[in-house]
């Protein structure tokens, strides 16, 4: 039973893997945020612990319930919110887990090891884990979950197999959601619109209020940006230069916010309504479309994207910030 959903073919790829023995030491999950990589993993961690034979992952079984539940001993994920520094994951985040991974599974079949945003892996961690690749020990698999496939060591992809998850249709996230979940029509529109295709996203968004509270707060300090003069936009700066090292996150996807505000701004000077993202803001959108013109959102698309590279970077978030609403504000007066 796969708890993914869509991603069919890739699916049945892994599937008859399991079922066949002939799975792979260690793969690359590669592709966008809240697609399903990390589902997918686990999903596969259960297939190959399952004691039903015949089924893949029957989700009844001790094996199961312990993998579906994060108890399961020989399961382990690793992750840079899990590290020492909550920023990469370094040579000891992942000592341990290569320590073990030359041992028999403890309680399992197989010993499966995920690590989330692998490209975060410092390049002394990396070496370490390319030696453990490079000698596989039976019953281990490792899984290698990124958004970023680039930013890992070429002799760690090489001896991978890469697996690429392709953001999901509409139609498969609201009937997910409207199957799962008991939002009002209206708010399962709006969310299966601004996940853009990432049905992790949408989920997360209904079991935690404050991602569309921040999402508010991001919208309300756009309409300041586009409004007020550049006072304000030095105070926005400040702001999330001050919010930056208390809540990183935050602010990376403040302008990620931002960032789908302007596409959704080309669209309309471009296309049909029907294709924006932000569904809720749409008579906004259109008050301030007419002042845009269509060079200008695309530069200021590449801006933000460029200001988030740069944070992730480790740019200065003032200097960072303050010269993305100076290029901003030069595109809207």
């Amino acid at each position: 039973m796969w708890h993914t959903k869509g991603h069919g073919a890739l699916v049945e790829r892994l599937e008859s893997a399991v079922l066949n023995k002939t799975i792979s030491h260690a793969y690359i999950f590669y592709g966008s945020r809240h697609v399903g990589k990390m589902t997918c993993a686990l999903d596969v961690a259960r297939g190959l612990n399952c004691t039903h034979e015949s089924e893949f992952a029957c989700g009844e079984c001790i094996q199961c319930s312990r993998i579906h539940n994060r108890l399961h001993a020989d399961i382990r994920v690793i992750s840079p919110r899990k590290s020492e520094n909550k920023t990469s994951i370094g040579i000891n985040d992942v000592r341990d887990i290569l320590h073990v991974s030359h041992m028999k599974p403890y309680e399992g079949t197989y010993r499966v090891t995920i690590i989330d945003d692998a490209d975060s892996m410092t390049l002394e961690a990396s070496n370490a884990l390319l030696k453990t690749l490079e000698e596989p020990a039976d019953q281990n698999v490792f899984f290698l979950i990124t958004s970023n496939e680039d930013a890992l060591i070429p002799t760690i992809r090489s001896r991978c197999q890469s697996i690429y998850f392709s953001i999901l249709d509409e139609s498969t996230i609201r009937d997910y959601l409207t199957e799962y979940h008991s939002e009002s029509d209206q708010q399962i529109e709006l969310l299966t619109s601004l996940c853009a295709g990432k049905l992790g996203w949408a989920v997360d968004a209904i079991n935690d209020t404050t991602l569309m509270e921040d999402r508010d707060k991001a919208l309300e300090l756009f309409w300041d940006l586009f409004h007020k003069e550049l006072d304000r936009g030095f105070e926005i700066s400040e702001y999330l230069s001050n919010e930056y090292y208390n809540n990183a996150q935050y602010v990376v996807d403040t302008l990620g916010y931002w960032n789908d505000l302007f596409r959704d701004l080309l669209i309309l000077k471009k296309a049909t309504s029907d294709l924006i993202h932000n569904i809720d803001v749409e008579d906004r959108l259109l008050d301030i479309v007419d002042s845009c013109y269509e060079y200008d959102l695309t530069d200021n698309i590449r801006f933000v994207l460029d200001a988030r590279e740069q944070l992730q970077n480790n740019v200065i978030p003032r200097l960072c910030l303050d010269n993305l609403i100076l290029k901003i504000k030069q595109k809207t007066i």
